[in-house]
C-alpha cells in the first residue's frame, strides 16, 4: 500500500493556490489529545460506510457526538445500515489510517466512492483544521478554501444541518 504524503496534500493546496497555516506538533491520535496544540478550530473527520454496498461518507463535523440515528434520516437510510469504514477500507479508499482521516486524502478516491458530507456549523468556526495526510501536523484554511478544494477536486458537499448532530 502506497499512503498519502503530506508533500501531496500540500502541493494539492499549493496548485490550488490556498492560503494555510501548517503546525507541527507531536503524532495526535485522537482529538482529545493531550500534546494537540491549543486553540485550534476542532474538525472531526470520519469515514463512515453504509453496510453491504461501496456507499462511503467523509463527514466532517465539529467536536461533537454523532448521533447515528439522525444522521441516518439525513442520508435516507436506517441507523444499522451506518458503520465506520474499517482500518482496511481507510487505507484502500483515502491511503490513511485511523487518526489521519482528512479531506486532504480525497484525491486517493479515485474511483468516488466517497460523499462528503459537511455539518452545517463548520460554517461558523473562524477556520477549519486538518490533518495533511500525517497526524504530526495541521493544516488551517478557511471554510470557503475547503469547499474551493472539494469541488476542484470533484467533490459537491452535502451540507447536514446541526440539528442532525448532537
Amino acid at each position: 500500500m502506497v499512503y498519502a504524503t503530506k508533500e501531496q496534500a500540500i502541493a494539492l493546496l499549493e496548485n490550488l493556490q490556498i492560503n494555510y497555516k501548517m503546525i507541527e506538533h507531536p503524532p495526535l491520535w485522537t482529538m482529545n489529545d493531550p500534546h494537540a496544540p491549543k486553540g485550534l478550530p476542532e474538525v472531526k473527520n470520519l469515514l463512515i460506510k453504509k453496510k453491504k454496498s461501496d456507499q462511503y461518507y467523509l463527514f466532517l463535523t465539529t467536536n461533537k457526538p454523532v448521533d447515528f440515528k439522525l444522521l441516518a434520516v439525513q442520508l435516507e437510510t436506517s441507523r444499522n445500515k451506518l458503520k465506520f469504514a474499517s482500518e482496511a477500507e481507510l487505507e484502500g479508499i483515502l491511503h490513511v489510517v485511523s487518526g489521519m482521516v482528512t479531506p486532504l486524502a480525497l484525491p486517493n478516491d479515485i474511483y468516488h466512492k466517497v460523499q462528503v458530507l459537511i455539518d452545517a456549523d463548520l460554517q461558523k468556526l473562524p477556520a477549519i483544521s486538518a490533518h495533511p495526510n500525517v497526524n504530526t501536523a495541521t493544516i488551517i484554511i478557511s471554510y470557503e478554501d475547503l469547499i474551493k478544494l472539494l469541488e476542484s477536486i470533484g467533490y459537491i458537499p452535502q451540507i447536514i444541518q446541526q440539528d442532525y448532530c448532537l
